[in-house]
């Protein structure tokens, strides 16, 4: 099922007719981002999650050795792509991660991680703090053990909050800038009064940034599934997601995006969690000849189209209200300037 063409601009359907002209050179432009499926399994069973409804796919961690062939690929090249470790599992399973990261470090990468935070002991911190990661997400839904434990189910809220601490207390002590630690919060009924709470929270514990993420109730969602978790909207309408409105002719994530799967697979976008699009290995190849083989640019066209059945349901681009960052860096110099001068 397509878009109807009424609600598209006029604009984007004239730049669509055109691009379907490029020519498959186009897309031979390096990604600038490369997502990581360190593994596709996770210890948590957020509602609405595809890892949780609808993810089909085998279960597995990404080896060394795998890793090691996207990364020797760019040995020559000076622009190196980030390696975002933040797909469809939990990335701290895998207990080669921090290896992974400081491959990646050592070879000129910038490195981001997102993780759940509930396997984060002492051993785990300190490595991933001395592996060189540049940035990180630590996620926490709320400041409570209702608003932690109602959307994150199977973690416990004092652990996570024990376990954040303990991430921030291990940089602290390894006397370290890196890696830039983000407090991430999906906005939801029961976290939306909770956010000053854990902005003082944040900052008193020596976070760099909060991000408030506004709540999806997903793309892979059915429309049973989506009445039944929309208790956890918020009830303001200022922190819920809107879309735009705007229905996009054109998706440029494959220009710039692209994923490789835990066993080496290549695949299309950060939208395609079940391996819908089926696209070359790179484990005998390497990264690059997969990445720029004939079927892996035909792919790209086609994404870059919206023509796949996943680009059909694809909210990723058409939403106007992601969330807000407070940036507690900023506020640390602000204050200390207004004290300055007082």
């Amino acid at each position: 099922m397509s878009t109807p063409a009424s609600k598209i601009p006029l604009s984007s359907r004239i730049a669509r007719f055109f691009a379907r002209a490029l020519p498959l050179g186009y897309f031979e432009k390096l990604p600038t981002i490369i997502i990581i499926d360190v593994t596709n399994s996770c210890n948590l069973r957020c509602p609405v999650c595809p890892v949780t409804i609808s993810m089909h796919r085998k279960r597995g961690l990404m080896s060394l050795d795998i890793f090691r062939r996207i990364i020797d690929d760019f040995t020559a090249i000076a622009a190196k792509p980030s390696i975002y470790f933040n797909f469809s599992g939990e990335p701290t399973l895998n207990d080669a991660l921090p290896e992974l990261i400081s491959y990646a470090h050592k070879h000129g990468h910038d490195t981001f991680l997102s993780t759940n935070a509930t396997k984060l002991d002492q051993d785990m911190c300190e490595r991933l703090v001395r592996s060189g990661l540049d940035r990180v997400n630590l996620c926490m839904d709320g400041f409570s053990k209702e608003a932690q434990e109602s959307y994150r189910v199977r973690s416990d809220f004092d652990e996570v909050k024990g376990n954040i601490e303990r991430f921030l207390a291990a940089r602290s002590a390894c006397k370290s800038k890196t890696p830039k630690c983000v407090l991430q919060t999906l906005l939801t009924s029961y976290s939306e009064d909770q956010m000053e709470a854990m902005t003082k929270w944040a900052d008193a514990i020596g976070f760099d940034r909060v991000r408030f993420k506004t709540f999806s109730i997903g793309s892979y969602t059915t429309e049973e599934e989506k009445r039944e978790y929309s208790r956890f909207l918020p009830t303001k309408p200022e922190l819920r997601r809107h879309p735009s409105g705007i229905e996009r002719a054109l998706c440029t994530t494959p220009l710039y995006q692209t994923v490789v799967f835990w066993n080496g697979d290549l695949g299309l976008c950060c939208i395609d969690y079940d391996q819908m699009v089926q696209l070359p290995n790179i484990e005998k190849t390497g990264f690059l000849k997969a990445y720029l083989s004939k079927p892996a640019l035909k792919a790209r066209r086609k994404g870059y189209l919206k023509q796949f059945e996943i680009c059909q349901g694809c909210s990723y681009s058409n939403a106007e209200n992601l969330g807000f960052r407070i940036n507690l860096n900023q506020r640390r110099r602000e204050a200390k300037n207004r004290k300055k001068a007082a």
